[in-house]
């Protein structure tokens, strides 16, 4: 029945192995959820919350005193508003101008950095004298690199001499320094610009900041000045050779009439010109007319010979004889309509108002012809008349053909003259406009918010760098504990023993204090963690079982010594007798006897004596509450060959009938048989892990001595950190003072040599 129940606890358990490393051998390709990814940030955090803490209360210290000797900087902002500007006094009233681009405003703050803008100011200012805007002496470090640096290079780079023209080198000391301390920046999208100074003095900073706008504003005003001196000058040049120009060109007109005899016409036009345009004008309106005429006749005539109406014609629709003939005739067949309504073909009245009507068509058509006449004979008037003209403009135009050209080329001499004078006069007024500019200067630029006195240090930022220094140390003391962590060979989780070892973790016992102690724990501080995870391992060791209502026998192995085994064995043998249970156990180590030592039992009869022939007896039957420790008892022989006896087979067995449970304190398993030996008799091997402590290649050496279908899982003891979620923090309870047994224990300690005596 014991080897059936070890086969059904061994399937499980290898069933349970199997999945756990199926779920450990997902994780590894990758299906790792984001769940498990914050639960083991947060367990490694737990686990070097310390660590991390110190490290970042330790930088931020540092950083505190490093600030402590800093020297302090103080900002001063001066604002300018950037205008390009005016060039004349009216271009200042009514501006015109577009708004300043972005490139103009950024090319002024090229202009405020440059080198020159910067020396400027240093000698209007005197920043020579000032101690922060001279070089400070070199520290150590730097005085070695330039005695590296003279010794590779074979000189000294303080001894080159400056270039011809340049500053000296206290100014050259200053300018640099001033544009370490100088910042000019833009406001956004706004042509305002803002410069910023930064100075181990408030009223310095301040200073200097005024310095620098008003260099600036100096700068533009001199630019100013010396572009209009230039305008000007240049204008003067130009005027000076239009004057010659404009003077050889009237002088050409005046030489060309003295030789002409054109002096006294008035603009040169003569009699013939005017005589040729009249008659052109008339010539021009009387072709007009004789078009007119021509067209009229023409459509007269042909709706003649179409057979048109003729009287739709203006000329003739405005004769009033015309007219007083349509409406004659419009009466007369009124007349005609109304008789052949009323009466026949035949009828005398009828045919009366039909010769009327006849003689009426007769008169309207001779004075259709008679107005066609007329018209051709206007058009042969019209005709003679352009004749006449055109006649006339010939007699005219025969004048003398040198006249004419002689009055072109002087128009011509003429119209050169007068654009150079048009000229010569606009560069004379824009030369007054140029002396003008030279007297009104303007800078473009306005001071929007001038430098003040700074009341507080912009530097160091304190709360910023007691801030940083402090998550650098968070961040070393997290790479520390990664460190540690990747070269730590030993247990601190749960995951690592399911992992290395691929056994199930019954329970973690949590690290007791100074003073607690085993098994005194179990009986006063029942509420304790400790209590009710060792309660929660007997009662999980013992229930699974089959039904033969035999004792199961428990071995508890570890790797080394030092591990805790004794204690949980001591512990698990309490809580159950505590609970009414017939609890035997026994001293496996016959070795070091580490449990014997624990009671007081060194000296008793135990397990070594059973195992060579000695007579035992178990507690009475119908007894509760007993706790029986066999300790290991006195060795005359080797511990292999104990244990390698039949006895210790009689003995368990015997044992299953009359106790409860059985409880083997067995030895490290890393460098001896003897658990073997122990763990093929037993029915459930507990493997015991100690936090920190045991290496993981010494585990996996040490679980191939023992019988590994009958290991039911391991024990994680003294742990620092709790990383099982079903028992310890869980649970309120654990807030309140660990309560203290009052209940008197209902059964006894006893040893085999009570045994013995009972005997």
């Amino acid at each position: 029945m014991l080897g059936g129940v070890s086969v059904s606890w061994s399937v499980n358990e290898d069933n349970a192995t199997s999945t756990t490393r199926k779920q450990r051998n997902g994780s590894m390709n990758g299906e790792v959820s984001l769940a498990d990814i914050f639960r083991q940030s947060f367990a490694f955090l737990r686990r070097h919350a310390v660590r991390i803490l110190f490290l970042g209360f330790v930088c931020a210290a540092l950083m505190i005193l490093a600030v402590q000797q800093m020297e302090r900087l103080y900002k001063s902002s001066a604002q300018l508003l950037i205008e390009r500007p005016a060039t004349n006094p009216i271009e200042a009233e009514n501006p015109t101008f577009p708004t300043t681009g972005t490139g103009y405003v950024d090319s002024q703050i090229l202009l405020i950095e440059a080198d020159d803008t910067l020396i400027k100011v240093v000698r209007d200012a005197d920043l020579t004298s000032e101690p922060f805007f001279q070089s400070q002496p070199p520290g150590i470090l730097d005085q070695g690199i330039a005695a590296l640096k003279s010794l590779l290079l074979a000189r000294e780079e303080n001894e080159k001499a400056l270039p011809e023209g340049a500053p000296d080198r206290p100014t050259l000391n200053a300018k640099n320094k001033l544009s370490e301390a100088l910042t000019v920046s833009r406001e956004g999208e706004t042509n305002v610009i803002t410069i910023d100074i930064r100075a181990n003095s408030p009223s310095l900073s301040r200073r200097v900041a005024e310095a620098v706008a008003a260099t600036y504003v100096e700068l533009r005003l001199d630019q100013r000045r010396e572009d209009a001196r230039q305008i000007s000058k240049w204008i003067d040049a130009r005027a000076e050779e239009l004057r010659q120009e404009v003077s050889r060109a009237e002088q050409a007109v005046t030489d060309f009439r003295v030789k002409h005899g054109l002096i006294g016409e008035a603009g040169g036009v003569t009699l013939s010109n005017q005589q040729m345009t009249e008659l052109n004008a008339e010539l021009v309106a009387a072709n007009a007319n004789l078009a007119l005429k021509q067209a009229a006749l023409e459509r007269a005539r042909a709706l003649q010979q179409q057979g048109g109406d003729i009287l739709n014609l203006p000329e003739v629709q405005t004769s009033e004889i015309l007219t007083e003939l349509r409406l004659q005739l419009l009466e007369i067949e009124l007349r005609e309509r109304d008789l052949s309504a009323t009466s026949g073909s035949n009828n005398t009245r009828l045919q009366q108002v039909r010769e009327q009507k006849a003689a009426i068509e007769r008169q309207i058509g001779d004075q259709v012809n008679r107005m066609i006449g007329v018209l051709a004979n206007e058009v042969e008037t019209a005709e003679n008349h352009v004749k006449l003209l055109t006649d006339a403009l010939s007699l005219v135009g025969g004048q003398s053909s040198i006249e004419i050209r002689n009055n072109v080329d002087l128009q011509q001499l003429e119209r050169v003259a007068e654009a150079y004078r048009i000229r010569y006069e606009r560069y004379l007024n824009n030369a007054g406009l140029a002396e003008e500019i030279t007297s009104f200067s303007t800078s473009g630029t306005q001071v929007v918010t001038s430098a003040t006195v700074p009341l507080e240090p912009v530097y160091p930022p304190v709360k910023v760098f007691v801030i940083l220094s402090f998550m650098l140390g968070n961040i070393a003391g997290i790479l520390w504990g990664l460190a540690r962590e990747a070269l730590d060979t030993t247990f601190k989780t749960s995951a690592q023993v399911e992992s290395v070892l691929g056994l199930k973790v019954l329970v973690q016992l949590p690290k007791l204090s100074k003073t607690q102690r085993i098994p005194d724990i179990i009986e006063q501080e029942p509420l304790a963690p400790y209590t009710e995870r060792i309660a929660a391992l007997r009662y999980s060791l013992r229930n699974d079982r089959s039904g033969d209502n035999l004792a199961p026998v428990i071995c508890l192995a570890s790797t080394t010594p030092q591990e805790g085994k004794t204690s949980i064995a001591a512990a698990m043998a309490t809580s159950g007798s505590v609970t009414g249970q017939r609890v035997l156990l026994i001293d496996g180590d016959l070795r070091r006897a580490g449990l014997s030592a624990q009671f007081g039992l060194e000296d008793e009869v135990g397990l070594a004596d059973i195992l060579q022939g000695s007579e035992w007896k178990s507690a009475p039957s119908g007894t509760d509450g007993v706790l029986d420790i066999l300790p290991a008892g006195i060795l005359t022989d080797m511990p292999i060959n104990a244990l390698e006896s039949p006895r210790l087979g009689e003995l368990l067995d015997r044992a299953r009938r009359d106790y409860d449970m059985i409880i083997i304190d067995g030895p490290p398993a890393a460098n001896a048989a003897d658990s073997a030996i122990l763990s093929q008799n037993s029915d459930k091997v507990v493997f015991v892990v100690r936090w920190g402590q045991t290496e993981f290649s010494a585990a996996e050496r040490a679980l191939t001595r023992l019988s590994r279908r009958k290991i039911v899982g391991a024990v994680i003891n003294f742990s620092e950190l709790d990383d099982d979620p079903w028992l310890g923090e869980t649970y309120r309870l654990y807030d309140r003072p660990h309560a203290t047994s009052k209940k008197p224990r209902t059964g006894k300690v006893t040893s085999i040599a009570d045994w013995g005596r009972r005997a």
